[in-house]
């Protein structure tokens, strides 16, 4: 079974989900994880007011209510309301169909705010996506890398995190967090280059890479040629492209 670790909706309406599920029987992937980060003509805001952020879950819940066999729930929180983002948790993943944590850009994956919130995961046991990526042209003001998510590990080492695009230069974000065993990598967004998972294999092991495509800015097909192109074994790419994620996101 194939499961997409990271992809996003604009919003819950027919049309758009039929068309990502359409796509995804193409690629026969048959369980797709989403979160939303706002609605347009907003957009996708780095600092959601409580209600936009409210927005971006109830669009979640209410597709994975169409859905349940196909989707799987990411509750969208922020350091910046944390009151608010725990109630989210309770009603969404406690009393709701999700199964899984995003966070964004709001925050600083290390930002002190965020602990009730990580301690709540951990008490829960249910894992976070947090963005992290390096980048030439600089970053955003709160935009994370693989060193914030290992001081948030060190903090809380029982706390589960995958870091989503495998930290952008996954070379060096494997070699950082390889010595930490709950920091999982998906290999979602980016450019489809060659050697991707041939390295993070060699830092990590293959229990801890993820599949992700990051829709709708990726592709379902391009992002898989990253594990259907590499030259690693195919238990491996089966880990990969299902297993691994299932461990942490089925029931």
């Amino acid at each position: 079974m194939i499961i997409d670790c990271h992809a996003h909706i604009i919003t819950s309406e027919d049309a758009e989900l039929k068309q990502i599920l359409e796509a995804a029987d193409q690629a026969g992937i048959a369980k797709i994880a989403i979160s939303s980060l706002g609605r347009p003509p907003r957009g996708w805001e780095h600092s959601p007011s409580p209600e936009h952020q409210d927005e971006a879950n109830e669009d979640v819940v209410r597709a994975c209510a169409k859905h349940p066999d196909r989707f799987i729930g990411q509750v969208y929180l922020s350091a910046d309301h944390v009151d608010r983002s725990l109630e989210a948790l309770e009603r969404d993943v406690v009393n709701g169909p999700c199964k899984a944590i995003k966070l964004w850009m709001s925050q600083l994956a290390d930002d002190a705010r965020l602990d009730p919130i990580y301690e709540r995961a951990i008490e829960l046991d249910i894992p976070i996506l947090q963005h992290t990526w390096f980048k030439a042209v600089g970053h955003a003001p709160r935009e994370s890398t693989c060193h914030h998510v290992v001081n948030a590990v060190k903090r809380h080492p029982n706390l589960k995190v995958w870091m989503a695009h495998a930290g952008g230069r996954w070379e060096e974000a494997g070699r950082i967090v390889k010595d930490y065993p709950n920091v999982c990598m998906d290999i979602s967004g980016g450019e489809p280059e060659d050697g991707i998972v041939e390295c993070l294999l060699k830092h990590v092991g293959p229990e801890r890479i993820f599949f992700g495509a990051d829709i709708p800015g990726r592709s379902f097909v391009v992002q898989m040629t990253k594990v259907l192109a590499a030259d690693i074994p195919e238990r491996h790419k089966q880990m990969i492209l299902g297993e691994n994620a299932a461990k942490w996101l089925c029931d």
